[in-house]
């Protein structure tokens, strides 16, 4: 049997996807499962044992409908018996019905139903998104996330580690500031105000756009050791070097969520109220959330600025005291 899954486009969704991953593998062990996605997730899903194949669409294809449908009728091919899709757009069931799936099964959301053979309720509002996906499978609520859901090759972390004996780097605390929206964006200030008089080596990760403010972040704590990986490394290698750190800090963010899923012990900041939904998922995680300190939210970085450095430092006792 032969079953596609439509992945999320965004790294985090993408990894909250990883358990959905593991069970339907684990419902279908003898079947064939191919993950469907934009090429920019596609390292999240890259030599993991529950995955047979993965197709993706580039990032450089046009976009709109004729696209959509190029996509689409490509996908006919392999002949999918089931194609599950993990997102709510019409666009993701309309290529699923140009696939000519057998089994096209997906939420009942922006008027597909018809596109689609099984149409489920929505859940209810508020259930995490690592839920959500799993309720397709009728697994909202008895998974634990304590398997390995990211798996790098031997050669990635030999890779990884003469690269950080390269750069003179050890015992080291990644740093993962930036995020798509500004408002999730950590404020400089309130970097410095975390890691000051720190004897640890700091290293930032983040995107080819990012490497100003990474920078000026250096610049604003030149008494503490601090190296930016940012816009040098694909994901993979970000994600092989990540596999090495001592602790995360991390913002809302497609790698915050990565380490986390990884077991590496990662502190994520939230704001917004968007923690109950999109949170972290893994054993060594702790979120810090001040939500409740701007009723109704503004949707500004007013919960970033409410956290403190000694927020932080119990975040960091307790991660420490769990692990020991």
């Amino acid at each position: 049997m032969k079953i596609a899954v439509y992945a999320p486009n965004w790294i985090g969704d993408a990894t909250l996807s990883l358990p959905f991953i593991h069970e339907l593998n684990s419902l279908n062990s003898k079947s064939e499962i191919t993950i469907v996605c934009k090429d920019w997730v596609a390292p999240v899903y890259q030599n993991n044992p529950n995955i047979d194949k993965i197709i993706c669409f580039s990032s450089k294809d046009p976009k709109g409908i004729i696209s959509t449908i190029v996509n689409g009728l490509s996908l006919r091919e392999p002949q999918f018996d089931y194609f599950y899709t993990l997102t709510d757009s019409f666009r993701s069931s309309l290529i699923m019905w140009l696939s000519k799936a057998k089994n096209r099964i997906g939420y009942n959301s922006q008027f597909r139903s018809l596109l689609l053979t099984t149409s489920i309720d929505l859940p209810l509002l508020g259930t995490h998104r690592a839920k959500k996906y799993l309720n397709l499978l009728d697994r909202l609520s008895d998974t634990e996330y304590d398997k390995n859901y990211i798996f790098l090759h031997k050669d990635e972390f030999n890779w990884a580690r003469k690269k950080l004996t390269d750069y003179n780097i050890k015992d080291f605390i990644a740093i993962f500031p930036f995020s798509v929206s500004k408002s999730r964006t950590f404020p400089k200030n309130k970097i410095k105000e975390w890691i000051s008089k720190s004897t640890k080596q700091f290293v930032i990760f983040g995107t080819k756009n990012d490497q100003n403010e990474a920078l000026k972040i250096i610049n604003m704590n030149s008494e503490i050791t601090i190296h930016s990986f940012c816009g040098d490394l694909s994901l993979r290698k970000s994600i092989a070097l990540i596999s090495f750190a001592d602790l995360v800090l991390a913002a809302d963010s497609g790698l915050g969520h990565i380490s986390s899923i990884m077991n590496i012990p990662t502190v994520s900041f939230f704001g917004a109220n968007r923690s109950k939904i999109t949170k972290p998922i893994g054993l060594k995680n702790i979120v810090i959330d001040k939500s409740s300190k701007c009723i109704p939210c503004k949707s500004d970085i007013c919960c970033l600025n409410a956290i403190a450095k000694n927020d932080v430092n119990t975040a960091i006792r307790t991660l420490q005291n769990n692990n020991s």
